[in-house]
């Protein structure tokens, strides 16, 4: 099968329904896949639902797993590897298997996701300047772990997701990992549609849960300053708690200081429980 396409989902009951009808819409041919991570909102049985889609039903220990576990039963040459709170349109995932099939070295690529409201998704200062002037595929950094089709006779070479990481910065570490391998990693001028939040709770953990992975990817790939990287993070904290008026971001803060602070090494996620640790 040329094609295969991994939806990545947990408790996302709301959105799934739409993401699912599009994809049997514009992509009945393709092999189709939820991957559920231990839904309770009866996400999974709804997927279940669906004519001619598998489901996969995995422990919820992160976005990085999910992925990993689909990436095993699929067949296709491209796998779409997507949120379920991505609605896609008539071409879009073509639009990224041309962007590969024409550039030998790329192992994946990824659209401009943008918001409900039109605007590119944003990723930060130094993710901007790459929106500037994308006329097409444009050799990038990284690519959002939203939407990505990736070449899957690569993968033995470049591996999966690090499953260290759990929610944030998995992406990130994937696409700088296979630049360093050598491979090119695409951002195409193909705009595609990301509700974006479906899956994160209000909950300060995720908060802190970044700054973990952002820690992972300076240790996995940036040793030489992961040690500034962390007194950084210390030293925001401690400001943080003090003088951040937000309750969320105050316990976010605190957790952070509790953790990193009393540890030599990077606790396992803020998300697992400490029985529960995962290893890469």
């Amino acid at each position: 099968m040329e094609l295969s396409i991994l939806v990545i989902s947990h408790n996302s009951s709301r959105v799934l329904p739409e993401c699912l009808e599009r994809l049997h819409k514009y992509y009945p041919h393709a092999q189709q896949v939820v991957v559920d991570a231990a839904s309770s909102d009866g996400s999974l049985e709804l997927a279940r639902q669906w004519p001619n889609l598998k489901t996969l039903s995995v422990a919820n220990r992160g976005y990085a797993y999910a992925v990993n576990r689909g990436l095993e039963v699929v067949s296709g040459h491209y796998v779409a590897i997507m949120n379920s709170d991505v609605y896609l349109e008539a071409g879009d995932l073509e639009a990224l298997v041309a962007a590969l099939t024409t550039h030998p070295k790329a192992v994946m690529a990824g659209p401009v996701l943008i918001t409900p409201q039109g605007r590119p998704q944003s990723f930060g200062l130094f993710y901007a300047p790459y929106y500037f002037n994308l006329h097409k595929p444009r050799p990038v950094t990284w690519i959002s772990g939203a939407l990505i089709v990736l070449r899957r006779d690569h993968l033995p070479q470049l591996g999966g997701m690090d499953e260290r990481f759990f929610f944030y910065n998995e992406d990130m570490e994937w696409g700088i990992r296979a630049r360093r391998k050598g491979f090119e990693v695409l951002l195409i001028p193909r705009k595609v549609l990301h509700l974006g939040g479906a899956s994160t709770p209000n909950d300060p953990r995720f908060i802190a849960e970044g700054y973990r992975g952002g820690l992972l990817l300076s240790q996995a790939h940036y040793s030489w300053i992961h040690g500034l990287h962390r007194k950084a993070v210390l030293l925001e904290a401690q400001l943080r708690v003090t003088l951040d008026p937000n309750p969320k971001r105050k316990a976010a803060y605190k957790l952070l200081l509790s953790r990193l602070g009393r540890q030599k090494d990077l606790p396992s996620s803020f998300l697992l429980e400490e029985s529960s640790k995962i290893h890469p």
